[in-house]
């Protein structure tokens, strides 16, 4: 059984559907990508799971339970973490309390000091500036902040979305490197990336979406050695 299954999902914004007849899987454990051009559905893929946009039909479980129709908190509580695109984070909040927000549904104190702790050792800038404020920070710094926050619930998987978009070289080979660490603690990832050729090198298996639809699916090596694939989303 897989962690995370979507079958035949249609969704859209209103009556405008974006996705139509999406099937993904994602197993314990496992890094997938998914890529595409821009409008392909990546990010709607994750919006509809996450219960912010219109479903419209198809199945989608997190371990076996039904998750359609569940408020986002509901999901969150289900141990499925979400990093919007973006990097969001509270501007005018430190990063403690950055991090405190992602914690909202845990009443526990002791398992919120426990998550900071976990994310402390994860991100030990973020421990450094732990007073700073949010909106001072960098774009790699705050990307580490969103990808913290979203852990401050211990979720078994967790889903990014342009974990590496702006970023400057450096910090988008330290996200990916945050990425397999993440994955070597034993988390589940999904991630959409228009870093396509970058996601590939570090995933177990990869979609392609291209107007809304499922177009190519395989291992990591498998898409970035397909001629269409290289051609027509890796440039080459």
């Amino acid at each position: 059984m897989a962690m995370l299954e979507l079958r035949n999902i249609d969704a859209g914004y209103g009556r405008i559907q974006i996705l139509h007849d999406v099937t993904i899987d994602v197993s314990e454990g496992e890094v997938v990508c998914v890529i595409g051009p821009n409008g392909a559905g990546k990010s709607t893929t994750f919006k509809v799971i996450m219960g912010f946009i219109n479903y419209l039909g198809g199945e989608i479980r997190f371990e076996g339970e039904d998750i359609v129709g569940k408020r986002p908190d509901q999901i969150l509580g289900y141990g499925l973490g979400y990093v919007p695109q973006g990097r969001i984070v509270f501007n005018q909040m430190t990063v403690r309390e950055n991090l405190e927000i992602g914690a909202y549904i845990e009443r526990d104190a002791k398992k919120v000091k426990d998550a900071m702790d976990y994310v402390f050792t994860l991100f030990p800038r973020l421990e450094e500036r732990q007073k700073q404020l949010g909106g001072t920070m960098s774009g790699g710094e705050q990307q580490m902040l969103a990808m913290g926050r979203a852990l401050m619930t211990r979720p078994r998987m967790i889903m990014l979305d342009e974990p590496s978009l702006g970023l400057s070289p450096r910090f988008v080979t330290e996200i990916f490197n945050k990425i397999l660490g993440l994955a070597k603690e034993g988390i589940t990832i999904m991630v959409v990336e228009q870093n396509a050729a970058r996601a590939l090198e570090i995933a177990d298996r990869g979609y392609v979406l291209e107007l809304g639809r499922n177009r190519y699916e395989g291992t990591g090596q498998e898409l970035l050695g397909n001629p269409d694939v290289r051609r027509m989303y890796l440039g080459g």
